[in-house]
């Protein structure tokens, strides 16, 4: 079972999705066709099309899935640790806690962040 304030805190990274869709809707005809794109390693940076502000929020998307799946089973990480039955329900729900920060924190950097010279200027 998922305790409440779980599931609360982990509406967060949603409504920061939901805000920067908005906003990036609002301002999605504003946005030049063409967009610098940043490359890693022995990559180029490069242009590309403006679609590519839309991969953020999607990739973010896939990530808070994933989360989530952990999130709703526990039991199922496989600590470094050993974990006492009368400790184990506690551990869990640090765990879970844990996850929902990574979860917020991770919205933050990959969906408002990423696109910020091309979308907010």
């Amino acid at each position: 079972m998922i305790p409440k304030y779980i599931k609360l805190l982990f509406c967060i990274p949603f409504l920061i999705i939901i805000c920067h869709s908005v906003y990036l809707f609002t301002v999605y005809s504003s946005i030049p066709d063409i967009i610098p794109i940043h490359g890693y390693g022995n990559m180029k940076d490069s242009d590309g099309s403006k679609i590519f502000v839309v991969f953020p929020v999607l990739m973010n998307l896939a990530v808070l899935l994933f989360i989530w799946l952990i999130i709703r089973r526990p039991d199922k990480i496989k600590f470094t640790f050993e974990i006492n039955e009368d400790e184990k329900e506690k551990t869990y729900r640090i765990t879970q806690l844990a996850l929902v920060i990574i979860a917020i924190f991770v919205t933050i950097m990959m969906t408002p962040l990423s696109f910020y010279d091309v979308v907010y200027k």
